[in-house]
């Protein structure tokens, strides 16, 4: 089975640890066509550099696997035509990595026009999920096994490590915010009580933070949304614990791909995360013992060897008919109960949370 992907942007690195994954765990010969060389990860094929090879490798690939942006009616990588290669006999699938209004936006078409499309979709099983109520869901995952990834033998650096890859306010945006303008007052508060405090820009490259997130205490993920994201993946890894607020939904997720009952977070909100740093930063063995068992957790649980076994099964589903693509029923978000419980209650939640922060001092009222 040979499966090409295409990616316009980087989508956090996952198109290409997705690629590398498949060829380092399955029979599957993936490759993976970037528009543009991003400079951030690593690339395979990049499409302004090698069109002609881009162009053979869709020629031989029994499956297209396109990422967040691009549909069958995408020109980006003209003179490719998506639509006309699948009526020809290649098998198409879309993945999302990013809630639909954001996808649409950037696309130059609405929310609702995206949803209708009708292309076998795969979603990763974070907070799009929920937004994606038919896709087939599977996980991101990291590469634990690389020396990248192991926990540093040496001193730690940092106490805190935090890398926000979106600026917008926590209560701005439901889905497309990590809270930085209310996270960094606090980290400038830990800063002034003596506390290491690395903070990562996301525009720099991927070989560059992790090494300051290896010689870490504590990483800080999402304590906003109620999801989970590839940073927080990355710092269980690597031994660095991670605090992240999940949410009912992301923790459902996360029993039913790992297979465990627990999960290896220290779960808090932005509202608690002032007094679970201090009781973490004041205690560096139980913060220690947190960021090994977080690392055993996701060795047992969420290897990449396991979790790329979810993106074969959905290729082998595609090529035998593209209607099977579709929602697993045991993560079925039909019915007005589902939709409660995963949906609109996490809802209510976060305008609650936003209704009672002080905006003036970026804390709670």
């Amino acid at each position: 089975m040979k499966v090409l992907h295409f990616s316009l942007t980087p989508l956090a690195g996952m198109p290409v640890r997705l690629v590398q994954a498949l060829n380092r765990h399955t029979r599957v010969q993936a490759r993976l066509a970037d528009r543009s060389r991003f400079g951030r990860y690593d690339h395979d094929l990049v499409m302004d550099e090698d069109p002609e090879a881009v162009l053979q490798a869709a020629r031989d690939a029994d499956i297209l696997h396109l990422h967040n942006y691009l549909d069958l009616d995408s020109d980006r990588f003209a003179p490719l035509d998506f639509r006309a290669l699948q009526r020809a006999g290649k098998r198409v699938v879309r993945q999302f990595h990013t809630e639909p209004g954001f996808v649409a936006r950037t696309m130059g078409i609405t929310p609702e026009a995206l949803l209708a499309q009708d292309i076998p979709a795969l979603v990763i099983a974070q907070h799009p999920e929920r937004l994606y109520r038919k896709a087939y869901v599977a996980p991101n995952f990291i590469p634990e096994s690389r020396a990248e990834y192991a926990p540093c033998a040496e001193p730690t650096r940092w106490d805190v490590f935090y890398n926000p890859t979106m600026n917008a306010g926590a209560w701005e945006d439901r889905w497309n915010t990590k809270g930085t303008p209310q996270v960094l007052p606090l980290l400038r508060s830990l800063e002034a009580e003596g506390w290491r405090v690395r903070r990562v820009t996301h525009i720099r490259p991927l070989a560059e933070a992790l090494p300051e997130k290896r010689s870490s205490r504590i990483c800080l993920d999402d304590l906003v949304t109620g999801s989970y994201h590839l940073t927080g993946l990355e710092a269980l890894a690597m031994g660095v614990c991670a605090v992240n607020f999940l949410d009912e939904r992301s923790q459902t997720l996360i029993r039913h791909f790992s297979g465990a009952s627990g999960h290896p977070y220290v779960n808090a909100r932005l509202e608690e995360a002032p007094a679970v740093l201090r009781r973490l930063l004041a205690d560096p063995d139980l913060t220690r013992e947190l960021g090994l068992r977080g690392r055993r957790w996701l060795l047992d649980h969420w290897s990449e060897a396991r979790m790329i076994g979810h993106y074969v099964r959905a290729y082998e589903l595609l090529l035998e008919d593209p209607a099977l693509l579709t929602r697993q029923p045991e993560l079925s978000l039909e019915g007005r109960a589902a939709h409660f419980l995963f949906k609109e209650l996490p809802d209510l939640a976060y305008k609650t949370r936003a209704d009672a922060w002080d905006p003036s001092g970026d804390t709670p009222a």
